[in-house]
């Protein structure tokens, strides 16, 4: 997988996630009526969970923007309001040895369950002997959802890139 696949993989990611952060309920309540919040604090927490998986990293990444963007709520079933949008935050963990990519997911990973985030699926913690995973992940109660992906680079050296996405659920901007 080239750059350019790895880039557009994550995008694909992204949309997968934003459409499915939109339309979550608890106790009746959509996520737009639980998600009282603007695009400012959106960013801020976003960015919050992302430093919650990579801060911690060894070897130490560098966060490399992909796609950082506002967008429509891509999710309309939960009736809410047509003109709700959500964040989505994108990087490329760069700086590191393409071998270590798997590893860099893995942490992502492990920081994200101590903070008590919750897998997405069943089947969304990856498939730990492929050396490619990937793990979607989401927040209670704020239901923001996120994932890490490994994209091949060389897979017959093993190295690949890891990327990691956050998307807000959506809400009603300013």
């Amino acid at each position: 997988m080239n750059l350019r696949r790895l880039i557009s993989s994550g995008a694909l990611i992204a949309a997968a996630i934003a459409a499915a952060s939109c339309g979550v309920q608890k106790d009746g309540e959509t996520a737009a009526e639980r998600s009282k919040m603007n695009e400012k604090q959106a960013i801020e927490r976003a960015e919050q969970i992302i430093h919650q998986a990579v801060d911690r990293m060894s070897p130490q990444p560098t966060l490399k923007p992909v796609r950082n963007w506002t967008h429509s709520c891509l999710a309309g079933e939960d009736h809410g309001s047509d003109d709700r949008v959500q964040v989505t935050r994108s990087y490329q963990l760069t700086g590191v040895p393409g071998a270590d990519a798997k590893k860099l997911v893995r942490q992502a990973r492990d920081a994200w369950a101590e903070h008590g985030y919750k897998f997405q699926s069943s089947d969304a913690d990856g498939d730990w002997s492929d050396p490619f995973p990937s793990v979607d992940m989401r927040t209670e109660p704020d239901d923001f959802w996120m994932g890490a992906v490994t994209g091949v680079i060389d897979r017959q050296k093993g190295e690949g890139l890891a990327a990691i996405t956050v998307t807000s659920p959506c809400f009603v901007p300013e």
